[in-house]
């Protein structure tokens, strides 16, 4: 990952030293990818003294979602989340880069988004690679389904850093929206003894 790191710096003719902060996504997501990315950032920021902010992934998709659908609507990003589910959240676009949540970063079964989306009763424009996953579960009538490959479907690093410029910051810490299965193989193990 910092041999990336390097390789991007480079790619724009800076360095290390140039970077006055440190964005990184802190999810909802897998424990070791968060962990890793985390680590890796926190690291950098105290070798260069310089502080590290997190970032809602899900708010980031949801900017690059609310990029296509109209002002003011409702506009769902869906990462897939593994064993049958996605981290889901909802929030209705405002102007600039505000967003206003209606339903909280969770890992949730895509039909049980699908009813928690009935409940809110309106059009729904939802990206991210959890449309895939979802196996059509999502489909619906008001439901637009943005492409996974559309760039309004990809979290970017420049969204990451938008949410942060626009007061949306959170400290650097993982949000994980559910246990590692590790945790939940341990449970499963102490629940299946006599």
């Amino acid at each position: 990952m910092l041999e990336a790191v390097h390789g991007l710096l480079a790619s724009v003719g800076a360095t290390p030293p140039d970077l006055d902060g440190i964005v990184v996504g802190v999810g909802p997501g897998g424990f070791t990818g968060l962990r890793i990315g985390l680590a890796t950032a926190l690291g950098l920021g105290q070798a260069l003294g310089i502080p590290v902010t997190g970032a809602s992934s899900l708010e980031a998709l949801a900017l690059g979602v609310a990029e296509v659908a109209p002002p003011g609507a409702l506009v769902v990003p869906v990462l897939d989340a593994r064993r049958r589910e996605l981290f889901a959240a909802a929030y209705r676009s405002a102007a600039g880069d505000a967003l206003e949540e209606l339903a909280a970063p969770q890992a949730i079964a895509p039909g049980d988004l699908a009813d928690l989306l009935d409940g809110l009763g309106e059009p729904a424009w939802i990206g991210g690679d959890g449309v895939p996953a979802a196996g059509g579960a999502l489909d619906g009538p008001g439901r637009t389904l943005l492409a996974p490959g559309a760039r309004a479907s990809r979290v970017s690093a420049a969204a990451l850093v938008a949410r942060v410029r626009a007061g949306a910051g959170v400290p650097a810490r993982p949000v994980y929206a559910r246990l590692p299965d590790a945790e939940v193989n341990r449970r499963a193990r102490e629940g299946a003894r006599p």
